[in-house]
């Protein structure tokens, strides 16, 4: 008796087991009930909030990648929906969209200029409370509507969303003069000691007023608007306060050690802007230190490591000799120094410690860190830099002399 007992309640506890496979997700969504958000934008016109999404269409990526016909529709679609809140006006979505919309694969936010002044707190809010919004989505700012990015066509990309955000990755990994902003970079910056924060801009350039947005764009092999990076906003708090320019950005990357991979150009003396030669920086490290003098003055010591490979060079310095090598990585120190200045000054003129002086001090001065936390914000314009720069050219390339030379020496 004891073994069919037994055997009972194993048929029994293996049927509920079987049952419990079988019965699937209680709140399972099929695919073709959503509606796959590929990017978003944020604008504000005084009193509502509209939100702009741009919706992927299924069959038509579809079609493309299996070699159909992709001129009959886009791979995408762009519409919007205000109301008093965010979340108020994606509800609302409901209205005109006969899929729910699905934010898991967003890959960007386009935040308008008059919500960015307004401020983006709001934003961020929804970020946190929300399971299906991911903190790792790009965010931008964009002079004027953020819905008018969206409605560009991006060739090489079949989603224009995808196409802005390889742009900034591929940007922050080769260039550098820009730096990938993801949500919860924002978070962060927003609630450091310096409570500055940049965020890239992205902008509609070339002749036209209106986006293209017709598909008809893609058959072309020339566009007369295109998409691209413009400035750096700076946001104080959550607030859109001011702009750097690109070159400006390319100078705080440096002191703030954000630099990865870029090309470093630079002329043939120290000082010139006549670029005739570039280094590809391979690897770069900064290093700050904050000291306090005796007279109560602070002191930012920025100290730049770096090494690369030397891909152009129309001067006249021979660098198969350890002299012309040396000269050259001279004019190069100079020229990151003189880009750590100008940007430096332009964060003076503005007042906005984007380089998170405030928290290098706290870190390292956390008792003085009490004291003038509050003062901050009038102390940081009387703060002085003192950058110092060591880069190492670790190769000159297949030819030791300059073509042009070259050339004279065979005449």
């Amino acid at each position: 008796m004891g073994t069919s007992f037994f055997h009972g309640w194993l048929r029994l506890l293996t049927s509920i087991f079987l049952c419990l496979l079988l019965s699937g997700c209680w709140d399972r969504i099929e695919l073709n009930q959503l509606g796959i958000t590929s990017a978003t934008a944020i604008d504000w016109n005084g009193k509502d909030w509209t939100v702009s999404y741009q919706i992927v269409i299924p069959q038509t990526i579809s079609s493309q990648s299996m070699g159909g016909n992709a001129s009959q529709q886009a791979p995408v679609i762009v519409f919007s929906t205000s109301g008093d809140s965010i979340r108020g006006a994606i509800q609302k979505s409901s209205l005109e969209m006969p899929r729910a919309l699905f934010f898991a694969h967003n890959r960007i936010v386009v935040i308008g200029e008059e919500a960015a002044k307004h401020g983006i707190s709001q934003l961020m809010d929804t970020y946190l409370r929300n399971a299906e919004s991911r903190e790792t989505v790009s965010l931008f700012v964009t002079r004027g509507e953020g819905r008018r990015i969206l409605e560009q066509v991006a060739p090489l990309e079949k989603l224009p969303g995808a196409a802005v955000r390889n742009m900034i990755h591929n940007e922050d990994k080769n260039g550098s003069n820009f730096n990938q902003v993801m949500v919860h970079n924002v978070m962060m910056g927003m609630t450091s000691d310096s409570s500055f924060t940049l965020i890239p801009e992205v902008i509609i350039s070339g002749i036209g007023i209106r986006p293209d947005s017709s598909i008809a764009e893609l058959k072309k092999t020339t566009s007369a608007n295109k998409l691209k990076l413009g400035r750096l906003g700076i946001f104080k708090k959550d607030k859109l306060v001011g702009w750097f320019t690109s070159d400006e950005g390319y100078g705080i990357n440096w002191i703030r050690d954000t630099i990865n991979k870029t090309v470093l150009r630079i002329g043939c003396s120290k000082g010139s802007k006549d670029y005739k030669s570039a280094i590809r920086i391979t690897k770069a490290t900064t290093k700050l230190k904050p000291i306090l003098t005796s007279d109560g003055q602070w002191v930012m010591k920025v100290e730049a490591n770096a090494a690369g490979v030397l891909i152009e060079n129309g001067c006249n310095d021979d660098v198969s000799k350890l002299k012309g090598v040396k000269v050259t990585e001279d004019i190069a120190n100079e020229e990151v120094k003189s880009l750590m200045t100008k940007a430096f000054q332009a964060a003076i003129e503005k007042n906005a410690d984007v380089f998170g002086f405030a928290d290098v001090i706290h870190r390292k001065h956390p008792k003085v860190w009490k004291n003038i936390k509050n003062d901050w914000e009038q102390q940081f314009p009387t703060l002085q830099l003192e950058p110092s720069v060591h880069i190492k050219i670790d190769r000159i390339g297949m030819s030791n002399k300059p073509f042009n030379q070259l050339l004279h020496d065979h005449e």
